[in-house]
């Protein structure tokens, strides 16, 4: 829609290819029995209606991109993905609107549920063991030779294991790594022994592809994938039969085993984390590679009841019923209000109490409350944290209703209506109060795309009113010689009244106010962000990230027109202060991804008292960057007109290396 100066406003788009991974499997889930006093939550129905009462959940479980509740009544919930029957509702059919279903034929007489990567396995009453999803079909089916006489099971990401009343394992499904235990690395679609474990067995764990036991004298041994040292035996080699876990022969409660890490807990309430740690997933405060011994979780020495460990992040429960996570926060799966990776634990927002089980999965947690209710966080692409909204993923605990023919008020995918009165803002000249950014890098050259050039944020309103925008629909600037320039950065400034009117448009019509915290379209080649919305206004922190269809596309094409569309004068902005960008060009002249200098032009080298290496990050296809100020960023006029120049090309002082140099202004926000 156009707005005019009673609705000003900004923007833009860009790109980021981002890799979309398999979300790897679930370990069973981590949980401690809640009060038999406790009263089951209830969701308040419309008034001509009888009160609708959601069952009370006891037990929890998160796969790969499902979960599954337990109630007090033995019976089995699920919802999200179910392209292979995951839910167990006698379809393969994903709803257009994510909610809780019934499992077939499993209304009571479960004690015990445990979701996978592609499927779910849950343990009567009677100590059988029922499966569903990938290989089973889409409702519950007896596994061969455990009607009877199975203690616990475990589902991994394509196999599954089940200890049996004797103490022994059995496992079943995929093997190529020896998940399975048996001696072999060839699959089996029945269940077969471990090797070496007929009996004293309490506690399995499936991860991945690897499979760890708790043995009723509190040690844990390890088999399957040892490539990122998820054994824990001090080596990175695959073993098909169990080993023993280093240093943990005695004194450990409860294990479990995610992608491809594995955590135990010991007899004192602490956690001990090993295996592949990059995204910070075993808690103890680096981001090296790996470890193949188990490391303890910093603050965690006590006090704590149960674990749960996912795709590529680790949840602990508390004893005083708090939940704290750490690992992979691409999706808000820590729960901590970020999209931040942590390397410690954080703690769950709203969590720090009441919570009885808590599972991870793939790339979101779920909790069970005293209550008798389940809260969910993290992804939400295929609707795994149920909570009847198209939202992405949610950063914080959202509640799941679990009672599928009661209606309740959810966030809607439309924009609110335009908030009246003032709205509170920071005033500074250098607080943000509203910006949207690029989703990529500011420049690149690569195979797929060729040169991109789409620098710093697209749209800044400052706190006094000082707008910073670049205009992608805007002439080009004509080429001066070897200096190919871009759109330049303009400037604004907004006085009060105007600021409230982009403000109210932004949060009210423009959509950003009830907004969810990402958009998303998947494919087999990646995902998309194409823009960046942050917010500080009217008691919003916000930021959404935009990679799909979304109600904010109207606002995001209003803003990209601001200079056009608001009625307000603008001028080109002159910055004090510039981002200089350097590039070994050579190898992308060469595959014909940037143009040849003989046609373009090419310049020496023109700072004598800098050295290409001050460019921090400059190495072989990597890019550097330095911060220029306005004489450094004058030389050869490159500064003049704005200042955005996408690409000269530059002599090194060595007489032989060939840079490209790239150049645009710093915002006001931004340091070096």
């Amino acid at each position: 829609m156009r707005f005019s100066l009673s609705r000003v406003a900004t923007t833009v788009v860009v790109g980021l290819l981002v890799v979309a991974c398999a979300s790897p499997a679930s370990p069973p889930p981590a949980t401690i029995p809640p009060p038999t006093s406790s009263r089951p939550a209830t969701i308040p129905p419309p008034t001509s209606s009888p009160p609708a009462v959601s069952p009370a959940i006891t037990a929890i479980a998160a796969g790969g991109d499902h979960t599954c509740a337990l109630t007090s009544g033995g019976g089995v919930k699920c919802w999200g993905a179910n392209q292979y029957g995951q839910l167990g509702n006698g379809t393969t059919t994903q709803t257009a609107v994510p909610v809780a279903v019934d499992v077939s034929g499993l209304a009571s007489g479960v004690t015990a549920i445990s979701a996978g990567g592609v499927h779910t396995c849950a343990l009567t009453s009677g100590g059988g063991v029922k499966c569903w999803g990938a290989n089973y079909g889409s409702v519950p089916v007896d596994v061969a030779g455990l009607a009877s006489g199975v203690a616990a099971i475990a589902a991994g990401y394509e196999h599954t294991c089940a200890v049996t009343s004797g103490g022994g394992v059995r496992c079943w499904g995929a093997n190529y790594s020896g998940q399975l235990g048996n001696l072999s690395t060839t699959g089996s679609s029945v269940p077969v022994d471990v090797s070496g474990l007929a009996r004293g067995v309490t506690a399995i764990a499936a991860g991945e592809i690897h499979t760890c036991a708790l043995t009723s004298g509190g040690g844990v041994k390890c088999w399957g994938n040892g490539t990122y040292g998820q054994l824990g035996n001090g080596t990175n080699t695959d073993s098909s039969v169990p080993v023993d876990v280093s240093g943990l022969a005695s004194g450990v409660s409860a294990i479990a085993a995610g992608g491809l890490h594995t955590c135990a807990l010991t007899s004192g309430g602490g956690v001990k984390c090993w295996g592949a740690i990059w995204y910070g997933q075993l808690g103890n405060g680096t981001w090296t590679y790996s470890s193949s011994i188990p490391v303890d979780v910093p603050g965690l020495a006590s006090g704590v009841s149960a674990i749960a460990a996912g795709g590529q992040h680790t949840c602990a429960l508390t004893s005083g019923g708090g939940v704290k996570c750490w690992g992979n926060g691409e999706y808000g799966q820590l729960g901590n209000g970020t999209t931040t990776d942590s390397s410690v634990p954080v703690d769950v927002s709203g969590l720090a109490g009441g919570v009885s089980a808590v599972d991870a999965g793939g790339s979101n947690t779920c909790a069970a409350y005293l209550g008798g209710g389940v809260k969910c966080w993290g992804d939400n692409y295929l609707g795994q944290l149920g909570t009847r909204t198209r939202c992405m993923s949610s950063s914080v605990p959202v509640d799941v209703p679990l009672d599928a023919d009661v209606v309740t008020p959810s966030p809607s995918n439309e924009p609110i209506g335009t908030p009246i009165g003032r709205i509170e803002h920071a005033t500074g000249p250098r607080d943000v109060v509203l910006r949207l950014n690029n989703g990529g890098a500011d420049l690149g050259v690569s195979d797929l795309g060729g040169e991109s050039f789409q620098p710093g944020p697209e749209f800044t309103l400052y706190g006094d009113g000082t707008v910073i925008f670049r205009n992608e629909r805007a002439e080009l600037p004509p080429t001066e010689g070897p200096i190919v320039r871009a759109r330049p950065f303009r400037t604004a400034h907004l006085n009060e009244d105007e600021i409230h009117s982009l403000l109210r448009f932004a949060l009210g019509e423009g959509g950003l106010a009830n907004a969810c915290e990402r958009y998303e379209e998947r494919t087999s080649e990646g995902i998309w962000v194409s823009a960046v919305f942050t917010i500080h206004a009217g008691g919003l922190d916000k930021r959404v990230v935009v990679g799909g269809p979304s109600p904010l596309e109207s606002l995001t094409d209003d803003l990209r027109n601001f200079d056009q569309w608001s009625g307000i004068s603008t001028q080109v902005w002159v910055a004090d202060r510039y981002w200089g960008n350097l590039l070994g060009a050579g190898p992308y002249i060469e595959q014909g991804l940037l143009p040849d200098p003989r046609a373009t032009g090419i310049v020496r080298w023109p700072w004598p008292a800098i050295a290409p290496a001050e460019f921090v990050g400059l190495a072989d296809y990597s890019a550097g960057r330095r911060v220029m100020s306005a004489d450094e960023a004058a030389v050869l006029g490159l500064s003049d007109n704005g200042g955005v120049v996408q690409r000269i090309y530059l002599l090194g002082p060595d007489d032989e290396t060939i840079y490209s140099f790239s150049l645009w202004p710093m915002v006001p926000d931004e340091t070096s």
